[in-house]
């Protein structure tokens, strides 16, 4: 397969990067992963607000890191972003993805698959238009109990925090 996206007899593939966040299984559109690293060392930033981890420096680009678990309020079934001696568990992931010029990265519990799934097999998500929420899912694709979440990684960044 050639590039991000394919079209076939029965419409275009999209690829999507699946990553782990606490219990659920989110989706990331492949175009915006620019690369999937162990996690490095993070420098914190004072008076962030509390889903901003903080930053790092990367080919000489300094990237904001957000904790997508905090970011999301996943709670239940979810793993804390350190371990208490501060380190990352060997499972976790920073998935740094393009927004625009800009870089972000995005700390996950772990990056199971890539998906290639139909663009009209994706749904709208639940709720996403309800007033005063922010849409952090674009949509939802799979079948029965296997739901995979599309994430809107720009939507992460809504609180002017960046």
């Amino acid at each position: 397969m050639s590039g991000a996206a394919e079209v076939s007899g029965e419409g275009e593939l999209i690829q999507l990067c699946v990553v782990r966040i606490g219990a659920e299984s989110y989706a990331i559109d492949l175009k915006r992963v620019d690369e999937i690293l162990p996690v490095p060392a993070l420098t914190p930033l004072p008076r962030a607000p509390r889903f901003l981890e903080g930053v790092v420096r990367l080919r000489g680009e300094v990237v904001p890191v957000v904790d997508a678990r905090k970011r999301l309020g996943v709670t239940s079934g979810a793993v804390q972003a350190l371990k208490p001696s501060g380190k990352p568990k060997r499972t976790e992931r920073l998935v740094v993805c393009r927004i625009g010029s800009r870089r972000i990265g995005m700390l996950v519990d772990g990056v199971t698959e890539v998906q290639r799934v139909q663009r009209n097999s994706l749904r709208p998500a639940p709720l996403a238009n309800r007033p005063g929420a922010a849409p952090h899912v674009l949509g939802v694709t799979g079948e029965g109990e296997h739901l995979t979440l599309l994430l809107d990684v720009k939507a992460l960044l809504t609180e002017d925090a960046l």
